[in-house]
């Protein structure tokens, strides 16, 4: 069945403080229009704002009850047949969908420059956000993740990375040791992106699919989309061409945009962007029939 509808889940956070780095992408994001945007191809919009946090005790406590609350949302638009999209200041936040989806055989289809496969023990940078994914799998932080609605340890031998690129040798073999499958970024040489994510996309099933987009992904030639920009990364018209292929050879649960900066570089030029990704995939849901026009 269709969905009837888009839910944006506004989650403004950066380490749990409202507005702080990449929590204020989610803003610059829709004051560009995504919401008119969606609206003008004939799709009903409700959005949801993730409430402050700022009674939990720390980074670490912060975190986990954005968590909790992205993850419960989540849920109540699977339960109204309505599509998530998330609009988030952290990566971390797409574990939360994960557990939310509640949707156990899920693939995953990460547009990333960074894997966020860290755990505590191997993390170099103390960013706590580079660890969601070593969260979903059951690695790290296994007490607090049990709090989270929906979280049981996922696998990822249905995961592709497209864009993977600004990782330590440890980082990678991580990745490989996980059984997770990777569209490589690379500076030296272009990489026809959507040629490649169409390819795989054939070759295995990636149904039901969370579809992760770090802003990230972008080649740092447009700039510094956050801290932590690079080359060999993906140009808009690769992004917009992977946007819309994907909902046509897979079945998209949900959409989580997030990790992006306005103030560390051209924040109008990516928020722009990403309004224009985001628009490509829905005009792909609506054509592969996932979607519906109210």
């Amino acid at each position: 069945m269709p969905a009837q509808d888009i839910t944006i889940i506004f989650s403004p956070y950066h380490v749990g403080i409202r507005d702080h780095r990449v929590g204020n992408g989610p803003h610059r994001i829709q004051s560009a229009g995504v919401t008119q945007k969606i609206q003008s191809l004939g799709v009903a919009v409700k959005l949801i704002e993730i409430a402050p946090v700022d009674e939990y005790e720390g980074e670490i406590g912060r975190s986990f009850e954005i968590l909790r609350r992205i993850s419960r949302a989540v849920n109540d638009c699977v339960a109204t047949n309505s599509f998530p999209l998330i609009l988030a200041g952290n990566c971390m936040s797409s574990a939360a969908v994960a557990c939310g989806l509640q949707v156990r055989d899920l693939a995953f289809i990460y547009f990333d420059a960074h894997d966020d496969l860290d755990s505590p023990d191997v993390n170099e940078n103390g960013y706590f956000d580079a660890m969601g994914l070593s969260m979903l799998r059951g690695e790290s932080w296994k007490g607090l993740m049990k709090t989270v609605l929906g979280f049981e340890p996922f696998d990822y031998t249905r995961f592709l990375y497209c864009g993977l690129r600004d990782q330590s040798e440890l980082q990678k073999r991580r990745v490989i040791d996980a059984g997770m499958q990777a569209i490589w970024g690379n500076a030296a040489e272009p990489v026809d992106f959507a040629a490649e994510l169409k390819t795989r996309l054939e070759r295995a099933n990636y149904s039901p699919a969370l579809v992760h987009l770090d802003l990230d992904v972008l080649d740092d030639s447009y700039g510094k989309v956050n801290d932590y920009p690079s080359p060999g990364g993906l140009f808009e018209s690769d992004l917009i061409r992977c946007m819309e292929l994907v909902p046509r050879l897979a079945v998209p649960r949900s959409l989580t945009v997030c990790s992006f900066d306005p103030n560390a570089g051209d924040g109008d030029k990516i928020a722009n962007i990403a309004v224009r990704a985001v628009t490509a995939f829905v005009e792909s849901l609506l054509e592969s029939g996932a979607l519906a026009k109210s």
